[in-house]
């Protein structure tokens, strides 16, 4: 009786010394893995702020803290590494590299939910693409994080997309009075929130609006008010641009000595940074101020070089700018046979597209030409052969066998020339049709992209609630079922996500597909071990029919491979082969150098709900599975395209 009152007494107390164990052991790993992300991202932090000054070393902060998120499955920390390498290559001005990286940073940003640098990367996405003449995805990138700032209350980000919002109205819409309505509102934001950087660009914003819509007084005073707010040492660029706003204000207003004065004092800001653009900006209204001033020589001289420095670059703007005052200055000079030749050859650039249709008429010309010709010919043989008689006989008879056959000829010419109007106008109902054609698909394949976007976002948001409801339950099985569940979404939404950032809306190239499944089910299943997954499938394209039940297929695979495959190892290679076996006949090769799984229990295996979707997906390809162990755990699938 007395071992049994003992023995009840010493249960709770062994009870709390487990329970206790338990607690401080989660405690440990979760304050070591908070520590390990505050880290990372002081890492991303001092590479940010030491970018202008210093690239290498912001590149190597950026680099320790990427592997490291990568190494802990710190799904934020391998968002970031794609923007802060994105704006590394930036700060290069290598832009086509950065828009890939701004690019695979949204995608994960969007997919993770992870939305503190997501409006910044949209707005510097979006200003490379208008760079680049990209003017409609520069536009949805802007008014993107435009809405995904107002979402998070980000006011700074608000202030800097609506800079570039209202700088996108002034350059391409053309649109100023939107300009100028953003801009009222950024400028009231910015006073609530008392962000003192952004009243300079504002400013500068205002004055090209009311430059261009002939307001140059209001112009004039929001110049004044940008170089106020801009420092000469700290932002000599803006300070630049707001000094050629006001020299553009007195170029309208004919003011050549003003500009002149404008322009010396460009002149040494302009000599301590390297800008094409504003080297060019400079030069014209350079040029202008010479002609204003009557100094005409010089002045073409100036656009002369102007456009020795254009040649090899697509700046149709500027040329023709460059081109309006050469014309005005050769008149000035009262060159007006260079003049009108300048002005010809324009005319023949812009109008070499309908050049063809005139083709015609100059032939029907050329022919009325010879017919009128050779009928005055034949009135001097008349006149020629009426002194005889017999030679008047002859002359008739020519004449009437000459007629018959002008008479044939003429109504072959003019049967001729109705069909090859007939012609020209079907030539030019078809080019018509055409460029709808063109139109109507260029519409359809943008519906079908957003189709894909929106089908992407909608499986997000399912993985999203599976998430929410996988928190809800403390039972293993249900929140591994979940996690499977939203594997096998992520797999079908990573195609849409694809298909909607490729050039092809019907074919995709699964070898980034399958690197980035692989990526993402190792940040969900690898528990901290080193596992590879190597990819090889060459140029091979699949349908999204195909490409679908393929994903599946894949994620069943590598999520059973990182589950059981490395149990007490703490490294493990997959390789992935996906092949050509016919024009259409595909070979799936997947192999792990795992543990396998023993004959036993492979029927056994075979039951389960994934084994049961790989067979049954298999069946839906027409295709055959064969498993074999030996060296590496080898699945071989073949299936029809």
């Amino acid at each position: 009786m007395k071992n049994s009152r003992m023995r009840f007494y010493l249960l709770p107390l062994f009870l709390m010394v487990i329970y206790g164990s338990a607690t401080y052991a989660f405690q440990t790993n979760v304050s070591l893995l908070q520590k390990d992300t505050a880290i990372i991202n002081d890492w991303y932090t001092d590479a940010f702020l030491s970018m202008k000054d210093d690239l290498k070393k912001s590149d190597d902060f950026i680099n320790k803290a990427w592997k490291m998120s990568i190494d802990i499955a710190y799904e934020k920390g391998v968002s970031d590494g794609y923007y802060y390498t994105g704006c590394v290559y930036e700060q290069k001005g290598a832009m086509n590299v950065a828009s890939r990286y701004f690019e695979k940073a949204i995608s994960l940003y969007v997919q993770g939910q992870f939305l503190d640098n997501l409006p910044d990367c949209y707005r510097r996405l979006g200003e490379i693409y208008m760079n680049q003449g990209r003017n409609y995805t520069a536009l949805l990138n802007f008014l993107n994080g435009l809405h995904v700032a107002e979402d998070q209350r980000d006011y700074v980000n608000q202030i800097e997309l609506s800079i570039q919002l209202a700088n996108y109205h002034n350059r391409v819409s053309k649109d100023y009075d939107g300009a100028i309505s953003v801009l009222n509102n950024a400028e009231k934001l910015a006073n609530k929130q008392i962000y003192l950087s952004a009243f300079g660009p504002i400013y500068l914003q205002y004055g090209i609006s009311y430059c261009r819509q002939r307001n140059y007084e209001q112009a004039r005073y929001y110049v004044r008010k940008a170089k106020q707010e801009f420092d000469v040492t700290s932002s000599p660029d803006n300070h630049l641009k707001a000094l050629f706003v006001e020299g553009e204000i007195y170029e309208k207003l004919l003011d050549g000595e003003q500009l002149f004065a404008v322009l010396n004092q460009a002149k040494p800001l302009l000599d301590s940074i390297v800008n094409d653009s504003l080297e060019t900006t400079y030069g014209l209204l350079r040029a202008k101020a010479l002609y204003q001033t009557g100094d005409y020589n010089a002045a073409l001289a100036a656009c002369e070089e102007l456009n020795t420095k254009l040649a090899d670059q697509k700046r149709e703007d500027d040329q023709y700018l460059i081109f309006a005052l050469q014309f005005k200055i050769l008149y000035a000079l009262r060159d007006f046979r260079k003049a009108d030749q300048l002005f010809n050859d324009y005319e023949y650039t812009r109008d070499s597209l309908y050049t063809a249709q005139y083709i015609g008429q100059g032939i029907e010309m050329s022919e009325n030409y010879k017919l009128d010709k050779f009928k005055r010919q034949i009135l001097e043989q008349e006149l020629k052969l009426s002194n005889s008689i017999y030679q008047r006989y002859g002359f008739i008879a020519g004449i009437a066998v000459l007629l018959i056959i002008l008479g044939i000829l003429y109504f072959h010419f003019r049967e001729k020339d109705k069909l090859a109007h007939r012609e020209v106008i079907k030539n030019s109902e078809i080019s018509v049709q055409n460029e709808i054609l063109k139109q109507t698909n260029r519409h359809n394949e943008l519906l079908m992209r957003e189709i894909h976007h929106r089908v992407k976002n909608n499986l997000q948001i399912i993985n999203s609630l599976l998430s929410l409801q996988a928190r809800k339950t403390t039972n293993r099985e249900v929140v591994e079922m979940m996690k499977e569940s939203r594997s096998r979404i992520n797999s079908i939404a990573l195609i849409h996500n694809k298909l909607y950032q490729q050039q092809s809306l019907n074919k995709l190239n699964i070898q980034d597909y399958i690197e980035q499944l692989g990526v993402h089910l190792l940040s969900i299943y690898n528990n901290n071990k080193n596992v590879r997954i190597h990819v090889d499938t060459g140029e091979v394209t699949l349908d999204i029919d195909i490409a679908i039940p393929v994903g599946l297929i894949l994620t069943e695979l590598i999520t059973n491979s990182l589950k059981y495959a490395f149990v007490e190892r703490e490294d493990g290679e997959i390789y992935i082969h996906v092949k050509h076996n016919g024009e259409n006949d595909y070979e799936l090769i997947f192999k792990d150098n795992g543990i396998g799984i023993p004959e036993a229990k492979l029927n056994q295996n075979n039951d389960t709900l994934g084994f049961r979707l790989i067979h049954s997906l298999t069946k839906q390809l027409a295709g055959i599975i064969h498993y074999t162990f030996g060296e590496f755990s080898l699945y071989n699938i073949r299936f029809k395209g």
